[in-house]
């Protein structure tokens, strides 16, 4: 959503910083109209001015394509991630799975399996459209 950053100019380094917040839905597909694409296909004109120049310059896209890589191959690696969510998972599921009705969103233990299950395909599906937009450049 645009209205999730800031941009700030640090005087001391003159560069733009990025500053994320409001991050709630960053590992769905996307409400409101959905996520963009990763060639920003789907990107109202003028809706996103900001990132259409940068995608626009030659020397930016390669860089957001080199990050692209990067972030795929490293901190988001499918393997990787899906067994970090194992993990985080077999901590919290003695008690996600015996919460008490009335205090909790789950209705039933199944419910918690299935998150985590959604969460490890959401990680390999990305991967998968990453790999299909870098193999298309």
């Amino acid at each position: 959503m645009p209205h999730n950053y800031y941009l700030y100019t640090d005087p001391d380094a003159s560069k733009l910083t990025w500053i994320p917040w409001d991050n709630n839905e960053a590992l769905q597909d996307g409400k409101q109209g959905g996520a963009l694409a990763l060639d920003f296909s789907n990107m109202q004109a003028n809706s996103w001015p900001l990132i259409e120049k940068l995608y626009d310059d030659e020397i930016y896209k390669a860089t957001y394509d080199y990050y692209l890589f990067e972030v795929m191959s490293a901190a988001f690696e499918t393997t990787t991630t899906q067994a970090l969510y194992d993990t985080y998972a077999a901590l919290v599921e003695p008690y996600a799975t015996t919460e008490v009705a009335g205090y909790t969103f789950l209705n039933g233990p199944s419910d918690f399996y299935n998150a985590v299950d959604e969460l490890k395909e959401h990680a390999s599906d990305r991967d998968a459209a990453v790999d299909a937009y870098l193999s298309g450049q």
